[in-house]
């Protein structure tokens, strides 16, 4: 077995990863492999801001597992699709760029988790953007990730129009501290490019000779000399089989490959539940409960409708509307094939009760046929012009695990989502459904409606309402927490993000959230990275 030396190995190119290879071989001073089983994203579909589409359901770009079978979604197996590929999910998703609220990472410091308080991780935010549109002091204007605003439309102006009407106030820049009201989209885009962190951080990376990045490899285990992790050995793809590494880090391992895989490396390497280990036959190495545990993800429902103006259906199902988009696109960089077909978001609150908004809309300029879908592939684009209004809580009190399979870094892990275990959550996702219903029925969005097609005007009851959502809900990919940060029992990672228990081990995904930070997760995870450099270089400067 080949032998392989260097100063820091980051196991995972994606959000978190390439920033993590990134920053820490700035310097040139630190030798730094970087290990990832996906290849470089450079198919057309990669750099489309619409090729998600494709991309999510294809096994070279993408990890295809499934989440279940759900117990409060009628037994249902759930698509849990995380990208594959330099550049991770930042590769394959929508590419919305949501920071969070200044209270959730004020509430993260509060857990007990000293440093990730908002005046803490503002500036770094700060470092990370390019958004020359926002305000001095409060968003970034020279940082590697390129944003920018989706631009107005017919259907986006009647969506914002509508929610204002219900009571919701416009939102000018929802990534400065609150996201209340109605807003449009930040996306981290260039000139109507996908611009994830292959392309903001580790492609100008990949001419540094102090790095080193092994792609088509995964780790299999982790190396230990005592309680300290010293390396990881690695296996080549079934499909670009090679030889097995030794690969040993004299500084640091930083596992950066995401919620669910992050947690079934370190059960294989003997990290984790003992009764986990013990039914695989994994020799224990050090107990650590919360591997694995507390799994949180984000689950969508949609109310759709039938469109008196084009949208994207017609994009995919008529060749003249598909050729004037995409000349829109190529010559202006704008139309719908410039975006991941969503363009307008609401943040509000699902009941009087609730103090902050805990309640997402979103327009999406899509609709499908919700009967025919399955988690193995994408449902059909139906064919008369709509568009869906999807909800979701932004912060879900249910909670679910993921655990190892077997000893195979290729194999499919067991995912238990646990989706609307909790009865908040059941009761934030009717709420989502009526709030979506009340904005369709406001001017002008109204006139824009045909009818209501799914889950149709007749359903109007909870339970009626409720069995729809279990029958149709759907991830929003932003499984996090499985290996959480903090002080307490279940905490596998503390505050600068290193593994209880043993030395030369640190966690920087979003496995390491405590709770859900915002709609969307990417620009924390980025953060995450960001922040596990910046430790893992001051930790080694007191050495």
């Amino acid at each position: 077995m080949t032998r392989v030396d260097c100063d820091f190995l980051v196991v995972g190119a994606g959000s978190a990863g390439a920033v993590v290879a990134a920053r820490l071989s700035e310097c040139g001073r630190h030798r730094v492999v970087l290990v990832e089983p996906g290849q470089a994203p450079n198919t057309v579909w990669h750099r489309l801001p619409l090729g998600p589409a494709r991309l999510i359901y294809d096994p070279r770009t993408a990890w295809l597992f499934r989440s279940g079978p759900e117990r409060h979604l009628q037994q249902r197996r759930v698509e849990a699709v995380r990208g594959k590929a330099l550049g991770g999910s930042s590769a394959i998703n929508g590419m919305l760029w949501t920071r969070g609220d200044a209270r959730v990472y004020d509430h993260w410091r509060a857990l007990g988790n000293p440093g990730w308080g908002y005046e803490d991780v503002l500036p770094v935010f700060l470092r990370m953007e390019r958004y020359p549109a926002g305000a001095a002091g409060v968003r970034g204007h020279q940082g590697p990730i390129h944003i920018q605003q989706t631009r107005p439309d017919r259907l986006s102006d009647a969506f914002v129009s509508a929610c204002r009407a219900t009571g919701l106030a416009y939102n000018r820049d929802y990534n400065a501290g609150d996201s209340s009201g109605v807003a449009y989209l930040q996306t981290n885009t260039r000139r109507g490019r996908r611009w994830g962190t292959y392309e903001a951080y580790l492609e100008p990376a990949l001419k540094r000779p102090n790095l080193t990045v092994l792609s088509q490899t995964a780790v299999s285990e982790l190396l230990f000399e005592g309680t300290r992790v010293v390396g990881a050995r690695t296996q080549r793809a079934p499909q670009n089989p090679g030889e097995s590494m030794e690969i040993h880090a004299a500084c640091e391992v930083i596992l950066c490959a995401g919620a669910y895989q992050t947690p079934t490396l370190l059960e294989r390497s003997g990290i984790g539940s003992p009764h986990i280990l013990a039914s695989h036959g994994i020799a224990l190495r050090h107990a650590l409960p919360g591997v694995g545990a507390g799994l949180v993800d984000h689950l969508r429902a949609c109310v759709a409708f039938n469109s008196r103006v084009p949208t994207i259906n017609d994009i995919v199902h008529r060749p003249l509307a598909r050729a004037r988009a995409a000349m829109q696109y190529l010559l202006l960089r704008r139309g719908w094939l410039a975006t991941a077909s969503m363009s307008v978001q609401a943040a509000l609150r699902s009941s009087p009760e609730v103090s902050a908004p805990d309640l997402k809309l979103q327009l999406n300029a899509l609709t499908f046929d919700l009967t025919a879908k399955d988690a193995a592939q994408a449902a059909p684009v139906l064919r008369e012009s709509g568009f869906s209004l999807l909800f979701f809580p932004i912060y879900p009190h249910s909670r679910g695990q993921v655990h190892l399979r077997s000893r195979d870094p290729f194999e499919e892990p067991e995912i238990d989502s646990a989706y609307l275990q909790d009865e908040r959550d059941q009761q934030v996702m009717l709420a989502g459904l009526r709030a979506a219903r009340r904005v369709a029925a406001m001017s002008p969005l109204s006139e824009l409606i045909r009818a209501e097609i799914d889950p149709g005007v007749h359903c109007n009851r909870d339970d009626e309402l409720l069995d729809y959502i279990r029958r149709t809900g759907t991830t929003v990919y932003h499984p996090i927490s499985s290996c959480r940060m903090g002080s307490d029992a279940l905490a596998v990672v503390d505050a600068r993000l290193r593994v209880h228990g043993v030395t030369g081990l640190r966690i920087a995904d979003a496995s390491i959230m405590p709770s859900m930070p915002a709609p969307n997760t990417n620009a924390t995870s980025i953060l995450i990275g960001e922040r596990a450099a910046e430790f893992a270089l001051a930790d080694l400067a007191l050495r």
